[in-house]
């Protein structure tokens, strides 16, 4: 009879018959083409050198691609940089300029705070520009100067020494000491001035005499707008710095005159007059911004040229103690043109050496990579120049040697046939093979099955008349057995049980996938509380369902034999006086996965597959009533069902039995 080695080594033979056809069949193709071929043609030198052509133009435009992709990187980084900085820039210039307005402000809050008063006194003065003194820097002073013409010179001197007793209107000479003013038509004297203890020399001295501060006056009453002059030096404690003055016109409003034309009208009354250092204003407006690396220069502007340096600010992460702008080429300019008052600044904005650079490492990344997939992508072409080639000349070659293969086509052919013959033989053969085989196995099922029933029938006749035997020898013989005898024949009747649920367990095992229930919807809720409530476990036990269980198409019967024996097992092998038992299953669309775990006293790693075998226990006393079949029947049942089993246990860390079943769901 054939066997299936047999079929194999024929399969394998008409397999390997089928391939060299084929290979043979594509070969004899490639021989007409090559006999197409002039068999005189003969490859020029030159045509392989031009073939290489390609190969050529793609390293160059690679290269030319590297370096344009390079050169905009770098400009595209340089452009960002450029950006960073001018906004950076812009925001200084933004608080410089908001500070600067906020400063002169005070200037129009005096102006106001007189035209609203007739009569402001010294103390009044000093209260109302105490906050702006406190809170505002920059300024150098703050003062009240009225318009006093030469008829009321003496009046009001008197009227000012009532709260000043030295006050008289004073001018400086050519060498900078005070003297009283002389007669002149009109004088400016500073009335009230703030700080006094820093300025208080300055009282009652005619601003008139000053030709900066006659202009700004005069300009003041005469646009009847606040006023800045242009930068001038002042003195601060020895120190010379740039500075402003801003002056705000006061007048006495006609309020005879209509409303059009009381603005014409109306006569001077004072000025609000304030001196700044510009300096400070701009580093107090800086304070609030974070150090950048921008030195930032102020200058008057004046036509096409930067005009006089105002100030310079020099940036906090720049080491050298001069700022002089011209000394260093800076990296990069900003210049913006603001408004003070009536006045027009330049500032301009330097970047610091270092500080402001941009960042080239992506740009050389992006030259070394081009440079790199140039390089693979030309060597790639050169290879498939080359490779073309080598094919033409395999090509050339194969083709003088095909013709043999045509010869041996026709043997090839036959073989096939052959073996074709052979195989449909060999199918026959086999089916008739499977058949018998087949029988057989249904034929030894049954006798199996006749044997375990005959077998089981048998041997539960000799155990029911031993344990019926010993019941009687220990009723007829009570009084006269002593206990040793007494515990002999429990024993015998507790081997005699154990034979019997062996015997059961043995043909459970053997009707394992042989018989079956029909499969009906089960809830396994309720399938697991009516199997502990069979088992009826002690008040000291706690077994408890947790969480959602299914609803299964399944065969009622063996998942609860499954469930059974399980829930058994952990209250049988506890191994406490009391403890906890819980039933789980994680539900999955296929495979739902049922957990049985207790607290007892678990299972060492070394016997986890012990215990799924025949006739296997862990524990053994002349009393002890396990088989050793119930997880064998356990495992059986499942995988039957195509499931899986498996635990997870320690000495001392409880058991959980974990088992899958084929979910069918309602």
């Amino acid at each position: 009879m054939a066997t299936a080695n047999d079929l194999r080594h024929l399969v394998g033979k008409l397999n390997a018959a089928t391939a060299r056809i084929k290979q043979r069949l594509s070969e004899r193709y490639l021989a007409n083409i090559s006999l197409q071929l002039t068999p005189e043609k003969r490859t020029d030198p030159k045509s392989i050198w031009w073939g290489y052509f390609p190969v050529a133009l793609v390293a160059v435009l690679g290269l030319m691609i590297t370096m344009a992709l390079f050169v905009q990187s770098m400009r595209w980084q340089n452009r960002q940089v450029e950006i960073a900085f001018n906004e950076a820039s812009q925001d200084r210039i933004l608080v410089i300029q908001r500070e600067i307005k906020h400063s002169l402000s005070i200037i129009l809050d005096i102006a106001s705070y007189f035209e609203a008063s007739e009569i402001v006194s010294r103390r009044e003065f000093r209260k109302f520009v105490g906050p702006a003194l406190k809170n505002q820097a920059g300024i150098k002073a703050l003062e009240w100067v009225p318009v006093v013409p030469d008829g009321m010179r003496e009046t009001f001197i008197d009227e000012a020494r009532q709260t000043f007793p030295p006050f008289q209107i004073m001018e400086r000479d050519d060498s900078g000491m005070l003297n009283k003013s002389p007669r002149r038509p009109v004088y400016y004297p500073v009335l009230y001035i703030q700080p006094y203890q820093y300025n208080k020399q300055l009282l009652g001295l005619d601003m008139g005499v000053d030709p900066t501060a006659y202009n700004l006056l005069s300009e003041a009453e005469t646009t009847q707008e606040i006023q800045v002059s242009p930068g001038l030096y002042l003195n601060d404690n020895g120190q010379r710095k740039s500075g402003i003055m801003v002056a705000a016109p006061v007048f006495f409003s006609a309020s005879e005159e209509s409303d059009e034309t009381s603005k014409a009208t109306s006569s001077i009354r004072g000025f609000a007059l304030g001196v700044f250092f510009i300096g400070d204003i701009i580093e107090r407006a800086l304070e609030s911004l974070r150090p950048s690396g921008i030195d930032i220069h102020v200058y008057q502007s004046s036509g096409n040229d930067d005009g006089q340096l105002l100030y310079s600010h020099r940036t906090r992460l720049r080491d050298e103690s001069v700022i002089i702008r011209g000394d260093k080429n800076p990296e990069i300019s900003y210049a913006h043109e603001i408004s003070v008052g009536t006045q027009k600044w330049r500032i301009i904005c330097d970047s610091v050496s270092g500080r402001f650079t941009a960042d080239t490492w992506s740009s050389w990344v992006i030259f070394f990579g081009s440079l790199a997939f140039s390089l693979l992508f030309t060597t790639y072409i050169a290879t498939l120049v080359g490779r073309a080639r080598q094919v033409r000349l395999e090509v050339e070659e194969r083709t003088s040697q095909l013709w043999e293969v045509v010869q041996a086509l026709n043997q090839e052919v036959i073989e096939r046939k052959s073996a074709e013959q052979d195989l449909q033989r060999l199918n026959e053969t086999l089916e008739q093979h499977i058949a018998s085989r087949t029988a057989e196995a249904e034929r030894r099922a049954q006798y199996l099955e006749q044997f375990a029933y005959v077998t089981s029938h048998d041997l539960k006749a000799p155990l029911r008349a031993v344990s019926n035997l010993a019941q009687w020898i220990e009723e007829d013989l009570r009084e006269k057995l002593d206990d040793a005898s007494k515990e002999q024949l429990a024993l015998l009747r507790d081997r005699v049980k154990k034979m019997h649920d062996l015997i059961e367990g043995l043909l459970e095992y053997s009707r394992v996938g042989r018989t079956s229930d029909p499969e009906s919807l089960v809830d396994t809720r309720e399938l697991v509380e009516e199997i502990i409530d069979s088992l009826s476990p002690a008040e000291n036990y706690s077994i408890k369902v947790k969480g959602k269980m299914p609803i299964l198409k399944a065969d009622r019967l063996q998942l609860g034999q499954v469930f059974s024996n399980l829930i058994g097992n952990s209250i049988k092998h506890h191994g406490g006086n009391k403890g906890k038992i819980r039933i789980r299953c994680e539900n999955s669309e296929q495979f739902p996965e049922f957990s049985v775990c207790d607290d007892g006293q678990g299972i060492a790693p070394q016997y986890h597959q012990k215990i799924f075998m025949m006739f296997q226990t862990l524990e053994s006393s002349d009393f002890e009533s396990s088989t050793g079949i119930g997880l064998a029947l356990v495992k059986k049942i499942v995988e039957e069902h195509g499931g899986t089993i498996k635990l997870r246990s320690n000495l001392g860390e409880g058991t959980c039995f974990f088992f899958t079943w084929p979910a069918v769901h309602s």
